[in-house]
């Protein structure tokens, strides 16, 4: 099988990745270090191609958040800090591999602090 992560994923965030901490919704306000790919610039979402809309975003590995003992549900109402701004995630959804969503990416559709 692929390795997908290794030779597909980690040369993409190797060049194109900035820092980045995830700052959870939690008593204890948990944070974690993480490598995001900047798409603030803007992501296509919803399912109308015609009427695109372009939503602030970015993505982060499967595999880093949960290196950090953390799950996708931990994302929901976490910030994340890169590039000198405050980000809200709105939302997220899985971006699998062909070996599964576990080797894969989550898009995060940010929302500015």
């Amino acid at each position: 099988m692929i390795d997908y992560g290794g030779l597909l994923l980690a040369p993409l965030y190797d060049v194109y990745g900035v820092p980045a901490i995830l700052t959870l919704d939690d008593i204890d306000a948990t944070t974690a270090d993480l490598t995001a790919i900047d798409k603030t610039a803007g992501v296509a979402v919803g399912d109308n191609i015609a009427v695109g809309t372009v939503e602030p975003g970015a993505v982060i590995r499967l595999s880093e958040l949960i290196a950090a003992g953390l799950t996708r549900e931990s994302l929901d109402g976490a910030t994340i800090t890169f590039s000198g701004n405050v980000w809200r995630v709105a939302s997220h959804h899985p971006k699998p591999v062909p070996s599964g969503e576990a080797a894969g990416e989550i898009i995060l559709i940010l929302e500015l602090q």
